[in-house]
């Protein structure tokens, strides 16, 4: 047998990596889409308020920013029959979208595409409808805005969900009520982030502080102005941690 340590042992979130932790989170995060999904394919009253959304638009393209498997496409190509594209950074979960859509949508136009939205692959004016949810926190805002504006076609409209404040003022509480360091220290960090992008109109990127960021609508009204945007309402699903938007591209 081993010997006991003498030392005291450290609580397990402590000593383990935050790349290790966000790996096995966004592991989480996919599978439970994919059986999120599959529930939602049965019961499709569950897309009826985002299909009145854009009852009004001419939907024949797509395009999902920070896709994971694809679940917001699902109601535009299986149900709309526009032809979708997914992009996210991460590999994993443009393979198990492929994977998803081939076996239980295998009639769907989609295509996933690994990719950031800081420099979308498309040409400008190519899609009717953008999807961003809870993605733009993770991006460069500017960039990222950016190139959604350019493929974009005007008339076309912006789905867009964000973090707000409230969202990483629970967590750092969370974190203080259960004594979690990592959940404090990355809560305080995106405040930090947040509060120096709203104040100077630049979202800081340093190794120290990192980039993620919350948003407000005031933020966003200011950011999407810029870019030929108008906030047209908020949508159904919106709540005060994850506040979600119509937004349209006036030019």
């Amino acid at each position: 047998m081993f010997a006991e340590s003498n030392q005291t042992q450290l609580p397990d979130v402590l000593v383990r990596s935050t790349p290790e932790r966000e790996a096995e989170e966004f592991a989480s995060y996919l599978s439970s889409s994919r059986q999120d999904l599959l529930a939602a394919m049965n019961e499709p009253v569950r897309f009826q308020s985002l299909l009145e959304t854009i009852a009004d638009l001419r939907v024949e393209r797509v395009l999902d920013v920070g896709c994971g498997i694809g679940q917001m496409l699902y109601p535009f190509v299986a149900i709309k029959g526009a032809f979708g594209v997914g992009l996210d950074p991460a590999h994993q979960a443009c393979l198990m979208g492929n994977e998803f859509y081939a076996t239980h949508v295998p009639s769907a136009r989609i295509r996933f595409i690994y990719g950031r939205a800081e420099t979308l692959p498309f040409a400008s004016a190519r899609f009717d409808v953008v999807n961003c949810g809870l993605a733009l926190p993770y991006m460069d805002n500017a960039s990222a805005l950016d190139e959604i504006a350019r493929v974009l076609r005007p008339g076309g409209i912006l789905l867009l969900k964000i973090h707000h404040a409230r969202y990483y003022l629970r967590d750092f509480w969370r974190g203080l009520i259960s004594r979690r360091l990592l959940p404090m220290v990355h809560a305080g960090r995106v405040l930090a982030v947040g509060a120096i992008y709203h104040l100077t109109g630049s979202q800081p990127d340093t190794r120290l502080i990192g980039k993620e960021t919350f948003q407000t609508r005031w933020l966003l009204r200011r950011e999407l102005s810029r870019r030929g945007f108008d906030i047209e309402r908020e949508r159904p699903d919106t709540n005060p941690l994850t506040p979600a938007f119509v937004v349209s591209k006036q030019r």
